[in-house]
């Protein structure tokens, strides 16, 4: 971006500022004004400037002098004694004020500056020096959803492009859309340099199957050289970001592109920046050989998004909310539950937000409802995302997972496979090829069971996965598996029930067995007590006596009674002052 006195010429949005105010400007003016600043302190001939922004077009230079005078108009500009156009008499222009370049310092994306990814844009911004040396870059971003891949190329694209000189083109790969239009992503992001006269002039001429005259327009699909020529044509005066989003979509003959651009010889000024989603490639997909052949051979480099920290969580939300301090636990709740993913942390902010959960009182921020009451569940708006995941499975690998949330975010194989009622060798090796092939779970290490066997720990990749999978089956079904978890754990654990109390209560209530919940819970209060934890044993005793509720009328008396005396070994200690 360009400044001179009050004003700001943006090249990249082709707009023009004076202060905070946008200035109405016409294309062809614009484009004037434009290069002017791009050429200070020097006389720019009328021949210059027409060569410059109409080639091979007959232009009258009476145009020139029309487009300076609305210029001189909306600048306010004095031709006797001019601070921005300097007429010279017969030969051209020369722009006297002093121009500097501003760059800007923050990644902003809708008016706010993106988070934790300070260390990527620095690295992508190095990266764009050397392109403008002429050293080609090719840097693959990686992430998975909602990871953030989008928001940084926004962002980095936003910074590099404020600086005059640096031209972009953006294209996107669609899903299900790859193998219908080779080339798609190419031939879309080349289609927004078309969109200004000059280089369109030089998209005809270098591509006229896509961007000649529909008359002289051939049919059939350009070459890959020709393609890979006319991208290297517009970075050889100046910068060009070509930004291919979405590859795990992309056709074969997009990926052949990027193969034979990373490879070519020649110096043009031009950076590439091309993102996908690991989990979507797999062992045969030609993208994942593609970076890899050329990582080896040192043609690319990769950056990839990794969640976000607790205290980059703490900086988006002070920024959303325009606050200097925080609700105490705010930013540990929003960190726990989104696990630093930046899609989710936001979907939980919003979620917060529009609940009322955070509300301002006297210019201060606080929650209304303390957070160990929140129940979050699964934001509005993540659901959709999460199911559309899912659906890429297949039925027996949607059955697995489901299987594994019945246990938690964290399960063994063998719980999972109790909860089947199927092998546990078998399942062992379906859940190992399913973290293989996906990035939905990954192996947690092992345990050894009282019986000598092993059995992987796996863990979901996110917390709000389990809870969408858990979600999706029935309550029955749900309530079945509990059951058969629970039985399995007994019999794994017998003479030894004490240790896994606890887990057998959980079980067993959510699989709507009262009777064994509340024997569950009595025994985990008895190993309580018997550790000093007199606290924990009332709390334990105190749910079984809520469960009893559930129990037949006769049984339940029975029970009550029961839980009431033992309860009674626990009073709370209370101060004769305060009794």
């Amino acid at each position: 971006m360009k400044r001179f006195s009050c004003f700001q010429l943006d090249a990249a949005n082709e707009s023009l500022w004076r202060d905070a105010k946008q200035l109405p400007l016409a294309p062809k003016p614009f484009a004037v004004l434009r290069y002017l600043v791009e050429n200070p302190q020097r006389l720019v001939t009328h021949d210059e400037l027409l060569d410059a922004l109409w080639p091979e077009t007959y232009v009258q230079p009476q145009v020139l002098r029309t487009y300076v005078l609305e210029l001189r108009k909306l600048l306010g500009d004095d031709p006797d004694e001019p601070l921005f156009i300097q007429t010279v008499p017969k030969r051209g222009y020369r722009f006297v004020s002093k121009v500097t370049t501003v760059k800007q310092d923050t990644a902003e994306v809708a008016g706010f500056r993106i988070v934790g990814r300070d260390m990527e844009l620095e690295k992508l911004d190095s990266d764009l020096e050397r392109a403008a040396k002429g050293i080609r870059q090719l840097i693959f971003i990686t992430g998975d959803a909602g990871s953030g891949k989008t928001a940084l190329v926004d962002a980095f694209c936003n910074r590099a492009c404020s600086d005059d000189g640096v031209r972009m083109a953006r294209g996107q790969s669609v899903e299900g859309f790859g193998g219908k239009e080779v080339f798609y992503p190419v031939r879309e992001a080349l289609a927004q340099l078309n969109e200004h006269e000059k280089m369109s002039q030089l998209l005809g001429r270098l591509l006229p199957a896509w961007f000649g005259k529909k008359s002289e327009a051939e049919t059939k699909t350009p070459g890959l050289g020709e393609i890979c020529e006319a991208v290297e044509a517009f970075a050889q005066n100046e910068p060009l970001l070509l930004v291919l989003e979405d590859l795990h979509w992309a056709d074969a003959s997009t990926l052949d592109f990027l193969s034979a651009l990373a490879r070519r010889r020649g110096s043009p000024k031009l950076m590439v920046l091309a993102s996908y989603r690991p989990v979507e490639i797999d062992g045969q997909h030609p993208l994942k050989g593609l970076k890899e052949d050329l990582f080896t051979r040192r043609l690319c480099c990769e950056i990839t998004l990794g969640p976000l920290n607790r205290a980059s969580v703490s900086e988006y939300l002070l920024q959303q909310l325009n606050a200097s301090v925080l609700p105490a636990g705010l930013a540990s709740f929003v960190h726990q539950h989104s696990e630093g993913n930046p899609l989710f942390m936001a979907a939980t902010f919003e979620h917060l937000r529009s609940q009322s959960l955070i509300v301002s009182k006297g210019n201060k921020w606080q929650l209304s409802v303390p957070l160990a009451e929140i129940e979050l569940g699964i934001p509005d708006g993540l659901l959709g995302m999460i199911e559309l995941q899912l659906a890429r499975l297949n039925e027996n690998e949607r059955r697995l997972l489901e299987a594994g949330s019945i246990v938690g975010a964290i399960f063994p194989a063998w719980a999972a496979a109790a909860a089947l009622k199927a092998d546990v060798l078998d399942v062992e090796d379906e859940y190992a090829s399913l973290a293989r092939r996906t990035r939905l779970l990954n192996a947690a290490g092992q345990d050894e069971l009282p019986d000598g066997t092993r059995s992987t720990f796996y863990v979901f990749a996110h917390g709000l996965f389990r809870e969408a999978l858990y979600a999706r089956q029935s309550a029955a079904r749900r309530a079945e598996r509990h059951r058969r978890v629970a039985e399995r754990l007994k019999s794994l654990f017998t003479d030894s029930e004490a240790m896994i109390a606890s887990e057998l209560a959980h079980h067993y209530e959510a699989a709507g067995c009262w009777k064994q919940a509340i024997e569950a819970l009595q025994l985990a209060a008895d190993t309580a007590a018997s550790r000093d934890a007199d606290h924990a044993a009332r709390e334990l005793l105190r749910r079984a006596l809520n469960l009893s509720e559930n129990l037949k009328i006769e049984e339940r008396k029975i029970t009550e009674r029961v839980l009431s005396n033992r309860l009674k070994k626990y009073v709370e200690y209370i101060p004769a002052q305060l009794a």
